[in-house]
């Protein structure tokens, strides 16, 4: 950015514009093995490296915990497959908005 008086004065600034899609948290997969959604894939959230995922069962055990996504839940806990069931859900983007909170069901 160049600003320039009358006078002839002029200054420079500089501004970096990053955009950032929608973080996109799918409400169900299938981690069965059959290689169509066999893990819970959020899409967009690689642009918030230090997010704070985590995932409860309807008893509010966490199940799931994750700073970053770079390898995506495959709905075990401790290497086991957890059960059909509907789980909860908290995404801490840790950018200054509100956490993204849901329910995802996993099928098998």
């Amino acid at each position: 950015l160049e600003v320039a008086t009358a006078e002839k004065c002029t200054g420079y600034g500089q501004i970096t514009i990053k955009v950032l899609f929608p973080v996109l948290i799918p409400n169900v997969f299938s981690p069965n093995n059959d290689g169509i959604n066999d893990l819970w894939q959020i899409s967009n959230i690689q642009s918030h490296n230090n997010c704070l995922i985590e995932v409860f069962d309807r008893y509010g055990q966490q199940v799931y915990k994750s700073t970053g996504y770079n390898i995506p839940w495959d709905g075990t806990l401790k290497g086991k497959p957890l059960p059909v069931a509907a789980y909860y859900y908290i995404v801490n983007l840790k950018n200054g908005s509100n956490p993204i909170s849901g329910s995802v069901t996993i099928l098998r």
